[in-house]
């Protein structure tokens, strides 16, 4: 490329990054006095949600799967309750993305790439990588690299922002948008606030294994799955892109294994969940022909191996749309006795793909009275009942579920379309305003309750609720408008 070529790229991705930081700065929280230099633990968790609610919205790679959900935070805060911090301070997600990844962001939401979920060979190799995750949130380490930077304007806030978004996205797009803001000048910022140090990965891989012990993981699985990531050659070392921004070190190794072997020995056997979480990720990798052609070719030994293979062949024969193929690998799972939440999700899809949406719903019932941490299994019994015309029924267990989960999204969206089967305009669309109320959309949510009210339609008790829910978010937003940052 010639100088003169690569000025005008370099001149149209610095103007390209200060369009995309405009619309980010708009949305930070107030940073109070520039002179004070730091990032307190609230602006940390304002600067996750609006990332958070970013990725949910518009990264096609976000796993929206309330299963593959249940598994991750069942293992994230199971990890991060046993290093002392609130479980339900952190929220875990995956991303469909064959590279070798995961990272923290600020406010404790954290990220998998499913790519490293099926590298890891051991549930214990999974959870070490999150629990060095947690390590990172639980010692601020972003906010400590801005307080040493001492730099904590908007604009580097904004632009730590975008570059946690461009690198959920991989890809060129997600390269683009990362080189169009160091482009623009915040090059040295990012690199601080997104690439560790070596002290900080010391720090997130003590606080990993200490959590790791309390849990009663093998503490070695952490360090197989690094040793791996570490002597990873070729296109597999290009795509390692946990190394680029949590770099490892000789010394680091060492003080890890020394960590390690201070501990007694300790062989662990992975929960039969995380045999099927990851068997479905494989399953849904590719194209539906491709991945059952794939994964009924894998031979499998060990009883755990031969669950997940099975369970594989129904989930993608399922994506093919190949229902007797579906059903007779479930039957062999069946007969094997495999205990998990994933069967009975399994069953319950071969059944709704038959047709049968009255057993559906039944399956996911007793599934859920056998596992009731699996609150997924009550959503899908939910869509299973309204397949089957049974609206007022979901209304009510919706009803109910928010009483225990005001902040379920899904549950909202459930509600809605409950309300709108039965004809009932007024209430969905108070429905539809606390999911938008939920994602932080204002506006669609205000508009929403507008036309409620314009309607005229539900009793007065309905309509007092919108009326009164109208002025909340009218207030909410006044409020959010003061406080932009100009």
């Amino acid at each position: 490329m010639s100088a003169q070529s690569f000025s005008r790229r370099a001149l149209a991705l610095a103007l390209i990054g200060s369009l995309i930081l405009q619309p980010v700065l708009a949305q930070l929280p107030d940073l109070g006095d520039p002179a004070r230099a730091g990032l307190s633990a609230a602006k940390e968790k304002q600067i996750g949600q609006i990332a958070m609610r970013d990725i949910r919205l518009h990264e096609p790679s976000y796993i929206d799967d309330p299963e593959v959900e249940y598994y991750m935070n069942s293992l994230g805060r199971r990890l991060a309750a046993a290093g002392g911090a609130i479980p339900e301070d952190f929220n875990f997600f995956v991303l469909r993305d064959p590279t070798l990844n995961a990272f923290a962001m600020p406010g404790g939401y954290i990220a998998v790439h499913s790519g490293l979920v099926l590298a890891a060979q051991t549930e214990s190799e999974l959870a070490g990588v999150v629990g060095h995750e947690i390590g990172h949130v639980e010692q601020h380490h972003i906010a400590r690299s801005v307080d040493q930077s001492g730099t904590a304007t908007a604009t580097v806030l904004a632009s730590l922002l975008l570059a946690i978004l461009a690198g959920s996205r991989g890809g060129s797009s997600g390269g683009a948008l990362a080189e169009a803001a160091l482009v623009g000048g915040q090059a040295a910022a990012m690199q601080r606030q997104l690439t560790f140090s070596q002290s900080f990965e010391r720090e997130a891989d003590r606080v990993g294994l200490q959590t790791m012990q309390a849990t009663g993981f093998d503490p070695q699985g952490m360090v197989s799955f690094f040793e791996r990531l570490g002597k990873a050659s070729g296109p597999e070392r290009a795509d390692t892109a946990f190394l680029r921004t949590h770099p490892l070190s000789r010394e680091r190794m060492a003080d890890m294994q020394g960590r390690v072997k201070e501990g007694p020995p300790r062989v662990v056997a992975d929960s039969n969940d995380f045999v099927l979480f990851r068997a479905k990720l494989d399953a849904e990798a590719g194209l539906p022909r491709d991945a059952l052609n794939r994964v009924k070719s894998r031979t499998a030994m060990r009883r755990q191996d031969q669950a997940a293979r099975w369970y594989a062949i129904a989930h993608a024969a399922l994506r093919d749309r190949n229902t007797v193929e579906a059903s007779k690998a479930l039957a062999q799972l069946r007969d094997m006795q495999f205990e998990s939440p994933f069967v009975e999700m399994l069953a319950a899809r071969v059944a709704s793909a038959q047709g049968k949406h009255a057993e559906a719903a039944r399956i996911c019932r007793e599934g859920w009275q056998r596992y009731p941490a699996a609150r997924y299994l009550l959503l899908a019994e939910a869509d299973e009942l309204l397949e089957d015309g049974k609206p007022q029924q979901v209304a009510v267990m919706a009803r109910d579920a928010l009483v225990d989960e005001p902040g379920n999204e899904r549950l909202y969206l459930l509600q809605a379309k409950a309300f709108a089967a039965q004809g009932k305009t007024a209430d969905q669309q108070l429905a539809q305003a606390e999911l938008f109320a939920l994602r932080d959309n204002l506006p669609a949510a205000i508009q929403q309750l507008q036309l409620a009210q314009r309607s005229g339609e539900g009793d007065h008790i309905t309509q007092a609720a919108i009326d009164s829910r109208l002025r909340e978010l009218r207030a909410r937003l006044k409020d959010q408008k003061s406080n932009k940052l100009e």
